[in-house]
């Protein structure tokens, strides 16, 4: 039987969909909708005269989630590719006017700097909070509150806070401990039983345990944004008339009765419909919003419209020259919020992947919430790094305006309170609700496609 499927946004998500859609309905025809002028989304790879400036996803995290990733990147031979890390043995916290290092390798001469750097009481602290993080289960979705009963509120002020602002531009207190902590929304991966639905070649395998042994992250030969491009060529090539996507086409609103939606093109100047037997939502909430309501939805679009959305700049910085402290041994480092800096945190990709920037050459990210003039970004880097920071070659800005959804407490519970209402009119939301990580995303993609065709 032939199903077809409409698809909002053309991200990974949307094209992870489609995907795993092909996998369970071979037959199904695709039709994705995409607002920009390219597939991708939020992952962006440009080569800056030998540098390779990451404008969204720095890399790819290793971890336990992967085994669709992988699927897709056996596929399409994208395995290939591969650029492992190099591992540091620090990152670094700044905190009281100074980098202090947490270490990434454990080690005792990690461990020494750590106490050296943040104090014996620290160690003692974290030991003793230990066993309460694998036992106490306080009953609140807020991960403030979580880590305060767990850790005490010294150590979830200095450390927690750091982490987590950095990598979500939130306080703790602002974060749901479900998603962003203990990963519930990942509860149903089961790695034995998705092995018989996704499998390897040995090739694969081969590479994978050759290229990323002992690498925490990875990246591919011309970056991140290798994965959606080379997934879109795929997909095109394999399934040509029975995968189409609209570029520079917005969803206006859903015709329920009809099972239809409204698509707005700026090429063509004119609405077209789309008709779907299943419609998956991988918009921005605040778009998701306004279709909603648009489509007299109203209650799921206030629902919608109650969600908050993180606002982030990108910067990438190149010189060409090292710059870097000879002291500075670390993945980056993040900003405790407490020091009332511009800078979220920064990553030093020319440590991590030397062989994606000239020889002897400095490339690094750094993240803030709102814009500022470059030199006040370089000033700060100075005081960080405590060096005198030299004009750099080029600096490449990207703005994300209101594109990170905020995971505040409860978020989980309404997605799922969105879900019912939706899912009876055959509309899913998109993974990109629940999480950020490129390896969740790909398999909450495969996973609400299977539970479709289960």
């Amino acid at each position: 039987m032939s199903h077809k499927f409409v698809i909002v946004g053309a991200g990974l998500s949307g094209l992870s969909n489609a995907f795993f859609i092909k996998h369970f309905f071979p037959k199904a025809q695709i039709t994705l909708v995409e607002q920009s002028n390219r597939v991708g989304g939020m992952i962006i790879s440009n080569n800056r005269n030998g540098f390779i400036c990451e404008e969204g996803p720095r890399s790819i995290r290793m971890g336990k989630y992967n085994r669709p990733l992988y699927h897709i990147l056996n596929k399409i031979g994208l395995y290939k590719e591969f650029v492992p890390s190099i591992q540091q043995p620090y990152s670094y916290i700044y905190w009281n006017g100074k980098l202090n290092a947490v270490p990434l390798q454990m080690n005792l001469e990690t461990i020494s700097q750590f106490i050296q750097d943040n104090g014996s009481g620290d160690v003692f602290k974290l030991i003793k909070a230990y066993p309460k993080m694998l036992f106490k289960k306080p009953d609140t979705d807020n991960l403030g509150d979580y880590l305060e009963q767990v850790l005490g509120r010294d150590l979830t002020e200095k450390y927690a806070e750091s982490v987590f602002y950095g990598i979500y531009g939130e306080s703790v207190y602002n974060l749901s401990k479900a998603l962003c902590y203990q990963k519930s929304h990942m509860n149903g991966y089961n790695e034995q039983e998705l092995s018989k639905d996704l499998s390897f070649d040995k090739d694969f395998e081969q590479a994978r345990d050759q290229k990323l042994k002992g690498a925490n992250s990875y990246r591919f030969r011309d970056g991140v944004e290798s994965l959606p491009k080379r997934l879109h060529g795929y997909l095109q090539e394999t399934y040509q008339s029975e995968y189409k996507v609209k570029l520079n086409s917005k969803a206006k609103w859903i015709d329920l009765t009809r099972k239809e939606l409204v698509v707005e093109s700026r090429e063509e100047q004119e609405e077209q419909r789309l008709n779907y037997d299943y419609l998956i939502l991988n918009a921005p909430t605040h778009q998701l919003s306004q279709i909603m309501i648009n489509s007299n939805l109203n209650k799921v679009g206030e629902m919608f419209r109650g969600v908050k959305c993180n606002t982030l700049v990108t910067r990438n910085i190149c010189w060409d020259q090292k710059i870097l402290p000879k002291e500075f041994k670390g993945f980056g480092y993040l900003i405790n919020p407490k020091q009332q800096q511009v800078i979220l945190g920064m990553v030093a990709d020319s440590l991590s992947f030397p062989s994606q920037y000239p020889e002897n050459a400095t490339n690094l990210s750094v993240m803030s919430i709102y814009d500022v003039n470059d030199h006040v970004i370089l000033s700060e880097l100075s005081k960080h790094l405590g060096v005198k920071i030299p004009d750099p070659k080029e600096i490449v800005t990207k703005g994300w305006s209101k594109a990170f959804t905020q995971f505040s407490p409860g978020h989980q519970e309404e997605m799922k309170k969105i879900e019912s209402e939706l899912n009876a009119k055959s509309i899913i939301i998109g993974a990109n609700n629940y999480t950020l990580a490129i390896p969740e995303l790909v398999y909450l993609s495969y996973s609400k496609v299977k539970q479709l065709y289960l």
